[in-house]
């Protein structure tokens, strides 16, 4: 169940935790995200062009179908989902509940974006995302297709619209995370396999770019989905299940998944179940801590 690297680890979680599965029957599940006050699950099936909802009281159900191969998923300031979707290319914003769907953004100086992958919102409403081209070449992913930009980049879309590219020196730039005080963007490089830290300027901008942390470990999994706990500690998806790593960048553990886990979230009536989207099925298990926010500034 766990790889202990550090004794801390069990900081995180108790090493009497058990992992049970909420949903399964899916082909590739990814992005979940969790409604803080209205307690329930959206996640995506990318391979099936699906979002599901779940809740403890209501069960499973489809949120959106067909969903443009959507991916991840986070909340705005307004509780509003944003996605981003492989088979279009689009960065959306769900405006009522999964029923009106806006493409918010979809090219970058006239060139189509590759494929918005997973999505963060800070408190300011501004909305960061990857747009590494893992749905134009992988046909379960996405539809195959060149790609337009020249970049796989990470991009800052302003409460104004303005579409700010952010970083480009990424092979495939995937899971983002802040810290607490969102001081900090940490970006999770897929094919590095790496996690980078950048300091975040008051206007957007972003300085330092150094590795932070190697993900590393047996099993399958690549660093994927990211988000930081209240002791801005940093969970990442990689080899084997969830890596956890102190603020320091040591890797304390690895919560071992029984297949290969993609993203997750922190939920629960105080965020401290984490619930892990991994292949066909998704899973949860208790944790000792608590995940930040899911809607910025609640």
């Amino acid at each position: 169940m766990f790889e202990i690297r550090d004794p801390s680890f069990y900081d995180v979680i108790s090493e009497n935790a058990s992992m049970e599965v909420v949903a399964d029957g899916f082909t590739f599940t990814e992005g979940p995200i969790w409604h803080p006050t209205e307690h329930w699950l959206v996640f995506s099936d990318v391979a099936e062009s699906r979002q599901y909802r779940w809740s403890e009281s209501d069960g499973l159900t489809v949120f959106r179908c067909p969903s443009n191969q959507a991916n991840g998923n986070a909340f705005d300031r307004d509780g509003r989902i944003v996605s981003g979707e492989h088979a279009s290319s689009h960065l959306v914003r769900h405006d009522h509940g999964g029923k009106l769907v806006q493409p918010i953004a979809t090219r970058y100086e006239g060139k189509a974006l590759n494929s918005p992958n997973d999505v963060v919102v800070d408190s300011k409403g501004r909305i960061w995302f990857t747009d590494p081209v893992f749905g134009r070449i992988r046909e379960e992913l996405g539809i195959l297709r060149d790609q337009e930009l020249d970049v796989q980049g990470v991009f800052r879309l302003d409460p104004e619209g303005t579409l700010v590219l952010v970083a480009d020196d990424f092979q495939q730039p995937n899971g983002l995370c802040f810290s607490s005080d969102e001081t900090t963007l940490f970006i999770n490089d897929s094919w590095g396999p790496t996690i980078r830290s950048f300091t975040v300027a008051e206007d957007g901008t972003l300085g330092g770019g150094d590795v932070w942390a190697t993900v590393s470990g047996d099993g399958e999994g690549v660093p994927d989905g990211m988000k930081t706990d209240l002791q801005n500690r940093v969970f990442c998806n990689g080899p084997g299940g969830v890596h956890v790593f102190a603020p320091d960048g040591r890797c304390l553990g690895v919560i071992k998944t029984p297949e290969k886990s993609t993203n997750f979230c922190f939920g629960g009536p105080d965020r401290s179940v984490l619930f892990i989207t991994a292949s066909t099925s998704v899973y949860r298990i208790q944790t000792e801590t608590q995940g930040a926010p899911m809607i910025p500034g609640r």
